[in-house]
């Protein structure tokens, strides 16, 4: 079995590759929940949508966020109504979170949701939030203290940051199952994503940590740098700004305590010296993937360093 430990973006694009050569049984993800939060009455949960729309073959692959060809009808008519929309959610995508927050009157944890919305999806995979406590990222920068929804998508990542801090990441537990999961691996991959805000959120939950440290030897991560630019989102900034190199040596820097190997881009064989000298064992693929036949090959590559195949 693999366990995954993913965010929103480009962990879920390996995903495609891994279902497509792994039974849905042999696949158990953990899934970022800091970014969670409300908004029009519905509980949005990017990454876990995200994860479970991909697996569900239904994720918008322009945006990798929401529901391929969705309509905005609602969004535009409560803005119309002067509600304020931070994020653009479509008719269906909200559906599904109005369900989400359905189940949650009827006392369901967000775990226990996540798995009855997978069922009726037709997945069969094991999507697990990191904890059914509330996490929530909160970036300090120059202009002021603000959640990762206002530093990305209002803000443009443009404030330079200062420090990141995972609220509620002290007393949280991991939710049922995930350190089970992890225990029971034959191997667990941290994919690639932005290793601060969508990784540094589930390694904030103590246990999960320490579980992986346990099994260091049997953790594969993939960087997503390549060079000193991220391949998406903000990651290159938030590195910046807590001191690492954005770069995947950086990537090795933040990921030293609980990682055996790394993945790295072709292009970055000069940085293996550096990432070894962290006791980390350096490894080179095609990690781009800008289509299915590079997320099926990177898939493939793991599943061969992971000894699966």
């Amino acid at each position: 079995m693999l366990a995954v430990l993913s965010g929103g973006t480009g962990t879920p694009k390996l995903l495609q590759g891994l279902s497509r050569l792994l039974e849905p049984k042999e696949l158990s993800i953990v899934v970022n929940t800091g970014e969670d939060f409300g908004m029009s009455g519905i509980y949005i949960s990017p990454d876990i949508d995200t994860v479970v729309y991909t697996l569900a073959g239904i994720v918008n692959e322009e945006t990798w966020y929401g529901i391929r060809g969705d309509t905005f009808f609602c969004h535009e008519m409560l803005k119309r109504l002067g509600e304020e929309e931070l994020l653009m959610i479509g008719d269906r995508d909200r559906a599904i979170k109005i369900h989400r927050a359905l189940l949650f009157n009827q006392g369901k944890t967000l775990s226990e949701a996540t798995k009855l919305l997978c069922r009726k999806l037709g997945i069969e995979a094991n999507v697990m939030p990191m904890s059914d406590d509330r996490v929530t990222t909160y970036i300090n920068t120059e202009a002021g203290v603000m959640t990762f929804h206002e530093f990305w998508v209002v803000r443009g990542a443009a404030d330079k940051v200062l420090d990141v801090a995972f609220k509620g990441a002290e007393g949280a537990e991991p939710a049922p199952g995930v350190i089970e999961a992890l225990e029971a691996a034959d191997a667990i991959l941290i994919g690639p994503s932005n290793p601060v805000t969508s990784i540094g959120p589930i390694l904030s939950i103590k246990e999960i940590r320490a579980t992986l440290s346990r099994h260091r030897g049997k953790v594969l991560a993939v960087s997503p740098i390549i060079g000193d630019r991220a391949v998406s989102g903000p990651a290159g900034a938030l590195m910046q700004g807590l001191g690492y190199e954005v770069s995947s040596v950086g990537v090795a820097q933040l990921y030293r305590d609980f990682v055996g190997t790394l993945v790295l881009d072709n292009t970055d064989n000069h940085f293996a010296p550096a990432v070894e000298e962290l006791n980390i064992k350096a490894v080179f693929a095609n990690i781009l993937m800008p289509d299915h036949i590079n997320r099926v090959a990177l898939a493939r590559t793991i599943l061969e360093l992971a000894k699966f195949k």
